[in-house]
């Protein structure tokens, strides 16, 4: 497994002041919106074509990737999520007819219900983003140097809840609050600053906290020793998961309980892909809680769930 240093897509967090974005006049908070709301289109086109959720995490891979060496000021962001939509599910091999991506990226662009006609000659729209998509991805994978082998997060957790060692229904749900938080992630730069690994562990760890579960009785020397070696860089994986809910809460002073399907973790996906509005976090106050704010050296006696 390429490691963190060895890799051209990953990046220090300074890296971040000094984008192609930021260099062409934007300012760090506008790129970082522009970053969610690319992230956002590229689910809702996603849920709409019922795509897996490695495929869209896929693309959303992408897209992180691809910012980090253009603009914002250039290429219009969802000009570029719908592109990425279109790779990832050649990459991923879950292929969509081309006409269906068009339409969907068309019709939620548009925030439109009916689907548009791509046989009416009045239908413009059609035809722009068709033909958008056909020159962007030229341009995509030029940006991305043709390197489309990726890792996601998904493959450690499922590794490492195998050795989930009590009562299995638990051992279930623990899981599934653990995929949710990584399906959220994506709408961090996490992966363009952790590996897969951290994250999938990050995710486990927040999840462990909501649900009360005690990671190292549950899976005893599994969880000591992934978590103890990486034990700061989980904490600030987890903090960037935990900060991007808080952002997304604040805006135009809406508080989590009203936030939009797939902004609370386990809104969005289950571990097989399909819709799950049932939302396993119902506690607003318990997520915000900050799994961060504690002394890495010392955790709390109070909540030894999060101790290894």
């Amino acid at each position: 497994m390429t490691s963190v240093a060895d890799s051209q897509w990953y990046y220090q967090k300074e890296e971040f002041y000094g984008t192609p974005s930021q260099i062409s006049g934007l300012s760090f908070s506008i790129e970082k919106e522009s970053r969610h709301k690319g992230i956002a289109f590229i689910m809702m086109v996603g849920m709409h074509l019922k795509l897996p959720q490695l495929t869209m995490a896929t693309a959303a891979l992408f897209f992180q990737r691809f910012y980090m060496r253009r603009s914002f000021k250039d290429y219009k962001y969802y000009d570029v999520a719908a592109t990425c939509i279109y790779l990832a599910s050649k990459t991923e091999e879950s292929t969509r007819k081309f006409k269906d991506i068009v339409i969907a990226c068309a019709q939620k662009a548009a925030k439109k219900d009916t689907p548009i006609d791509d046989q009416s000659k009045a239908s413009i729209d059609f035809r722009v983003w068709k033909d958008t998509i056909i020159y962007t991805e030229e341009l995509l994978l030029e940006t991305l140097c043709f390197d489309l082998s990726v890792e996601h997060p998904y493959h450690f957790l499922l590794i490492l809840c195998n050795h989930y060692q009590k009562d299995p229904q638990r051992g279930r749900k623990l899981k599934q609050v653990a995929w949710a938080f990584i399906n959220d992630s994506l709408r961090t730069t996490l992966c363009l600053t952790k590996s897969p690994k951290i994250v999938a562990l990050a995710a486990l760890f927040i999840a462990g906290k909501y649900l009360d579960e005690n990671l190292n009785e549950a899976f005893g020397d599994s969880w000591r020793e992934c978590y103890e070696p990486n034990e700061r860089e989980i904490y600030e994986a987890a903090g960037e998961i935990m900060d991007s809910y808080l952002m997304t809460s604040n805006r135009n002073g809406r508080s989590l309980d009203k936030m939009p399907p797939g902004s609370k973790p386990g809104s969005e996906y289950q571990e097989n892909g399909t819709p799950s509005y049932g939302g396993y976090l119902n506690s607003p106050a318990k997520l915000a809680t900050p799994v961060y704010g504690m002394d890495i050296d010392r955790p709390s006696t109070g909540d030894r769930s999060m101790a290894p």
